[in-house]
């Protein structure tokens, strides 16, 4: 389908992308876990981003949203990130990031996206051509609501135990995963969030 070309072709390149803009917060403690393993945490967290970006989640369209976490012991890397339209022209796309590590501490950074097929030469600039990839906050409250849940079903399913941490959380326009990594073994697991958001689908 048109819409998963859409999807899976939305880059930041070297040459088409700006930090337009960027800034460094207060920080709290370093991170511990992947930013919404606690109630609100990544409505929160999206909040902030969408007040970056200049707008809130009665406007915004998104492409993606994204949270990842890297294990690393003493100095842990905490992500997220939203591709949305841009508040002032709706022809255009932009990513709000934001990072939390030990040497860059809770800083959110702006940048331009270009939308493209395979082939370098076929952009998607205008609304018209991406639309079909978009979603909004009301379609995607109910992965905010449940992601905690997600994140224990995640951890338990996976079998890692103790050793267990859930390093990514996607929602895009055809739904949502998320993947559990193991601290010491270079093995994850990833699973899809069922239709009606309320659990995480186990594979038979």
């Amino acid at each position: 389908m048109k819409r998963d070309l859409f999807k899976s072709m939305l880059v930041v390149s070297a040459s088409a992308a700006l930090a337009v803009s960027c800034g460094t917060f207060n920080p709290g403690p370093l991170p511990e876990t992947i930013v919404g393993d606690a109630p609100g945490e990544l409505r929160a967290k999206l909040c902030d981003l969408m007040d970056v970006a200049g707008t809130d989640s009665t406007k915004v369209e998104f492409a993606e949203i994204t949270t990842t976490f890297i294990y690393r012991p003493n100095d842990n890397n905490a992500h997220a990130h939203i591709q949305i339209v841009s508040p002032k022209d709706k022809n255009k796309m932009e990513q709000l990031d934001w990072n939390d590590m030990k040497e860059r501490r809770n800083h959110y950074e702006r940048y331009g996206l270009t939308v493209s097929t395979r082939v370098d030469s076929d952009l998607i600039d205008t609304y018209e051509g991406y639309k079909d990839m978009l979603f909004t906050y009301d379609d995607i409250r109910k992965y905010l609501d449940n992601l905690p849940s997600y994140c224990a079903e995640a951890i338990e399913a996976s079998g890692y135990k103790d050793d267990a941490y859930v390093s990514d959380f996607e929602i895009d326009v055809d739904g949502a995963s998320i993947s559990v990594k193991h601290k010491e073994a270079n093995i994850f697991k990833t699973y899809k969030i069922s239709s009606d958001g309320t659990h995480i689908v186990i594979p038979e």
